[in-house]
């Protein structure tokens, strides 16, 4: 009898609870539910276990997520937080809560998008930090959404607002059975209708949008594409009812599609769109669960760009509405050259400056530069010296692809430095020439141009900063400075050690040897003692340096590596070619090793050994000409003793690089000379 009564009272508590859940529950409201539990797991101690006590229990732990749920929601709600709001509301639809909080909540968010402000012309963010929130606590948000978004639920065939099949074919009279079957499914014909449901007026434009779209993709040959683009674009910008129609235009038109370049133009215009407006709220999880879908489970380039839609999606759902803008016919066509790219860009020390940046196609590395400096707050005047440079770390591991196609090139045995881009260039070709060569890289952002006169220390102390671990990764870390003493080598030591550990430099010799201290010595001098006796020799400098300001500290660093004559040069690996006449050639370039390496700094073109001896220096007024290939790089050079030229020809991989910094130094030398004159 008192195990009946102890059911009884789990099943009113239970009941009550599912009554209350239609208005929502509190914490409180679980404790009758939690008490008669508590009364039947004693009971359950003494007459055995019962199916109607773990029934209970897995109630009070959906209970317990209706009343964490809408916690979450009314304090997001009050916060006006767009993140929180975002997030806690996903959680609320995904247990199918229908409370007036959430409704409340749904309502402040279109307001919220409806009053932000509009950035022109900056592209999406890379991620959700901008949204005052802390990285971490934004993107476990962000991952929460999307596995949220990825539940069969938010697949767009579920979504509440399209037609059904028979309302898109009524009123055809031939082939209604087709177009029912390709109501969701590529059609290289104008729809009948719209496939969400529209009043008349926007369905006459979801078919001119329709129309501009089977333009564009090459489905249907109109002239312009382009400008059939845009007017998509800014339809979508201006009219916020048919959006989603228009993302659900482009899926249609994506599935099942036959043609590759269409599926390519299609997905180039699904990325215009991200980054131009958002979808409404409620279809915010059917598109995200449409393109992690095809991250995760496409083939080639769609999952390049499903994975650039995704970051630029969510950008703008962070965002809000008013913060995309619609790209001017020019910055479309720049889809035709190269595609949209996801970049993240490091310092020197490794440390990111930004993830999985969404750059459109048109954004050349002036444009990314100057964006990275606003986001470094970099304010010295010095900022036109940085450069991207292009890291190759070496080939991709894919046991699929097969041999290596440049394995056997003339160049394979040859170390890939740094590679400088220009300018002009734009990081999504790199991104395809890597993709082609196999090849797994980064980009870095780092100072390129040393003029002499530009090494002083500035005010900006970041700009000093990424100045100081530059030289360190150039003097310590790649060897590429030769320090003439032995004692230049212990003082950068310690003061590269005294950076790092501050106040927790090692004071023991023992301590000084397990910190790795052979590691702060520069290379060409590392071998030459112990560890221990570096330790001895580096704790002399201790006491003097622990308490000094580290910006002090990094400029004794700069003042001691700006002596060398390579500092701020760049290095290219490559071998000599022999000339098939050596006929007007001079004797000091007969007399080459074939392994060289070549360095380009403001003085001009330097000539090393594999091991780093100098043998030859060329001013650039010496260099004619200069030019090359994907396998040779070939300067004409002047000879001063017979006022003639002669051709010098090498084997690399890196001719483009080098021939970019040499133009990047003369064009500094000669601006610097026009103001000086």
């Amino acid at each position: 009898k008192k195990v009946d009564e102890v059911k009884s009272q789990l099943q009113a508590s239970i009941k009550t609870l599912e009554t209350q859940c239609e208005s929502g529950i509190n914490a409180s409201d679980l404790n009758p539910l939690i008490q008669a539990i508590a009364t039947a797991e004693k009971m359950a101690e003494l007459s055995g276990d019962f199916p109607e006590l773990h029934d209970a229990q897995d109630m009070l732990e959906v209970f317990r997520k209706h009343a964490t749920a809408k916690a979450d929601l009314e304090k997001a709600y009050a916060a006006r937080d767009r993140v929180q709001l975002r997030a806690a509301m996903d959680v609320a639809q995904d247990l199918e809560m229908q409370l007036d909080v959430l409704v409340r909540a749904q309502e402040l968010l279109k307001e919220m998008d409806a009053t932000q402000g509009k950035m022109v012309g900056v592209p999406a963010g890379p991620s959700l930090q901008n949204a005052g929130q802390p990285y971490d606590a934004a993107e476990e948000a962000r991952q929460m959404r999307q596995e949220i978004a990825k539940q069969a639920r938010f697949d767009v065939k579920n979504y509440p607002n399209l037609r059904t099949a028979d309302d898109f074919a009524r009123g055809a009279v031939l082939n209604k059975t087709k177009i029912k079957e390709n109501f969701l499914t590529f059609q290289p014909m104008v729809i009948p209708k719209s496939i969400t449901d529209l009043n008349r007026e926007n369905n006459k434009l979801a078919l001119q949008i329709h129309k501009d779209l089977l333009g564009y993709m090459g489905d249907k040959q109109l002239p312009f594409p382009a400008m059939l683009a845009q007017d998509i674009l800014r339809k979508g910008f201006e009219h916020k009812p048919i959006r989603d129609e228009i993302y659900m235009l482009i899926i249609k038109q994506l599935s099942n599609n036959p043609r590759p370049e269409s599926v390519a133009k299609g997905w180039q215009v699904m990325c215009m769109c991200v980054g131009t407006f958002p979808p409404s709220p409620e279809f915010e999880n059917f598109l995200l669960h449409y393109i992690i879908e095809k991250r995760d489970r496409g083939r080639g380039a769609v999952i390049d760009y499903a994975r650039y839609c995704l970051r630029t999606l969510e950008a703008i759902l962070n965002s809000g509405d008013g913060t995309g803008f619609v790209p001017s016919v020019e910055e479309i066509l720049a889809y035709k050259e190269r595609p949209p790219i996801l970049a993240t860009i490091y310092l020197v020390d490794g440390n990111v400056i930004t993830e999985n940046l969404p750059l459109t196609p048109d954004l050349n590395v002036a444009k990314v530069l100057e964006m990275c400096s606003g986001w470094l707050d970099l304010k010295d005047s010095r900022i036109n010296t940085l450069g991207m440079f292009v890291y190759d770390l070496g080939e991709q591991e894919d046991p699929k692809a097969g041999a290596d196609p440049y394995a056997k090139a003339a160049y394979a045995d040859l170390k890939r430095t740094p590679r400088p881009l220009r300018n002009e260039d734009y990081m999504g070709d790199t991104i395809v020439q890597k993709a082609r060569q196999r090849r797994k890289f980064k980009f870095v952002l780092k100072r390129k141009l040393f003029l002499p006169k530009y090494n002083y220390r500035g005010e900006d102390p970041f700009f000093e900063r990424m100045t100081y671990l530059q030289a360190e990764d150039e003097a310590i870390i790649q060897g590429n400075l030769e320090l003439p003493s032995p004692e230049e080598a212990q003082q950068l030591a310690a003061i590269s050690m005294a950076v790092a550990f501050g106040e927790e430099m090692p004071d023991t010799m023992e301590a000084m040897v397990a910190a790795n201290v052979d590691e702060f010595v520069p290379p060409n001098w590392r071998k030459t003692k112990s560890p221990e006796e570096w330790a001895q020799l580096i704790l002399q400098f201790r006491d003097g340096l622990i308490f000094v300001d580290p910006d002090d500290l990094q400029d004794r660093f700069l003042q001691i590596v700006q002596k060398c004559p390579a500092y701020g040069s760049h290095w290219f690996y490559a071998h000599k070619m022999e000339p098939t006449s050596i006929s007007g050639i001079p004797q000091n370039i007969r007399q080459l090793p074939t392994d060289l390496i070549l360095a380009f700094n403001a003085e001009g073109m330097h000539i090393y050994t594999f091991s780093r001896k100098l043998l030859l220096s060329f001013p650039y007024s010496d260099i004619c000409r200069w030019g090359g290939s994907s396998s040779q790089f070939s300067l004409i050079m002047a000879d001063d003793q017979t006022s003639e030229s002669y051709e010098f020809v090498l084997v690399t991989s890196q001719a483009a690089d080098m021939a970019a910094i040499i133009l990047d130094h003369i064009r500094a030398i000669m601006a610097e000379q026009e103001l000086e004159a």
